[in-house]
């Protein structure tokens, strides 16, 4: 019987850890997303494996802890991972590790051991994401059960570098009073007037493109505007990676399938992107048309010929730091794949699909504005016809305040959508 205070060898670890695996579901085995039911599950399914005669194991509570440690836990990482309020792991070196705390980059305490904890670390989260991370493959960009998001780099390519980004559960409604118990308002992100014309444009059945650089909080806002939909709409929704988990009670979720996903067959026969499923997902009556994000020319593509058959009041999100640069990039890529279309016929067919852009910002204190609300009202000779019809504008030290262009008035296109929803102008 093996002592409780020797080193448990890596060939024991790797006979429980298979053990595990064929036992629990990855969702219990997930470090990313853990409760106190699975780790409950958890201990009482490693005493029986350890109680194995097979393995040679005296299922103490020290030998419990240690295997847990080495197959479930990520070391002096965990604590990290388990702190809400921590969005982002970076771990630059043993001794550099950074996390994103409440929108702002900061250095931690935490340190390891060494190179070789740090890559059994990332060759541990990636096992448990069914990846491989060896010499031969030397980069992992991988996506946990939750959502969470894990990017391991090891020698010979550079580092060891581990980047995590755990899953975003924030929830916000745009104004005080819902049911999430916080709003955008209350976070300085928005006014109260400009929350208040974004549920009327959402009920109104406005087209949106939602822009900002990483970090930004477009995903959040996203998850916001939803909340304005009618109980009754169907709602579809479409991303590379869960990330919105909406709580709309009639809707239905696609999500890519990538090559490292697939068990059998060809995968570039089996492939499904975002193009595919926002086709697929017209054929299963959605009202409104979530695409989580455009990020290639055929997700553009898509996007623009669904929100074009009538599928008023959809939304998608699109890195860019200005309403102008969120739609010069789609036309970008939508160009690639819409090559029989003119540079002009393009950018008209554009400015009849999305009626709003909202901007978005992350200041250097953390917090996240809405920077612009520009509307777009067809073409000018310069090109995009865009009118800010919000602007967030600099107010004394570390103070925003937004403005409202007093002299817009909805073009006739979503005037006639307001109209017909029952929103009035005012």
């Amino acid at each position: 019987m093996r002592p409780a205070g020797a080193v448990l060898s890596k060939a024991t670890l790797g006979k429980v850890r298979r053990m595990l695996v064929a036992r629990l579901s990855p969702e219990v085995l997930n470090p990313f997303a853990r409760s106190p039911e699975h780790d409950a599950l958890l201990r009482n399914t490693l005493a029986e494996i350890c109680a194995d005669p097979e393995l040679d194991l005296a299922p103490s509570p020290a030998v419990l802890a240690e295997i847990e440690a080495e197959i479930c836990g990520l070391g002096a990482l965990q604590p990290l991972v388990d702190d809400p309020e921590v969005a982002d792991i970076l771990v630059n070196a043993p001794d550099a590790i950074f996390v994103e705390r409440s929108g702002r980059l900061e250095q931690t305490a935490v340190r390891l051991s060494g190179t070789r904890e740090l890559i059994d670390l990332a060759e541990r989260i990636a096992a448990l994401a069914g990846r491989e991370l060896s010499v031969a493959h030397p980069v992992v960009d991988a996506r946990m059960p939750d959502g969470s998001r894990v990017n391991a780099v090891i020698p010979p390519v550079g580092g060891p570098y581990l980047s995590i980004r755990k899953f975003n559960r924030l929830r916000l409604d745009l104004v005080p009073g819902g049911h999430h118990g916080r709003s955008w308002v209350e976070a300085d992100g928005m006014s109260a007037e400009l929350a208040d014309f974004l549920i009327a444009m959402v009920r109104a059945r406005a087209n949106l493109l939602v822009a900002g650089e990483t970090g930004a909080g477009k995903t959040t806002l996203l998850r916001s505007l939803t909340d304005a939909f009618a109980p009754d709409e169907r709602v579809g929704v479409v991303e590379d990676t869960a990330e919105l988990a909406l709580e709309n009670a009639n809707r239905f979720n696609l999500e890519t399938l990538h090559p490292t996903d697939l068990a059998h067959g060809e995968a570039d026969a089996r492939l499904l992107d975002v193009g595919d499923l926002v086709a697929n997902a017209l054929r299963m009556r959605p009202d409104r048309l979530i695409v989580g994000e455009i990020r290639l020319p055929k997700e553009a593509f898509y996007t623009l010929q669904a929100l074009h058959t009538g599928h008023d009041g959809s939304a998608t999100t699109i890195h860019a730091s200005s309403a102008e640069d969120a739609l010069f990039r789609l036309e970008l890529l939508a160009r690639q794949s819409m090559r029989d279309l003119s540079a002009a016929d393009l950018r008209t067919y554009i400015a009849r699909v999305f009626d709003l852009v909202v901007v978005l910002r992350r200041l250097r204190n953390g917090r996240r504005i809405v920077h612009q609300l520009a509307a777009l009202d067809g073409l000018s000779a310069a090109g995009y016809r865009l009118t800010d019809v919000f602007r967030a504008v600099p107010d004394g030290a570390d103070q925003l305040r937004w403005l409202r262009d007093p002299d817009w008035r909805p073009p006739e296109r979503l005037r006639a959508r307001m109209e017909l929803e029952g929103e009035r102008w005012t």
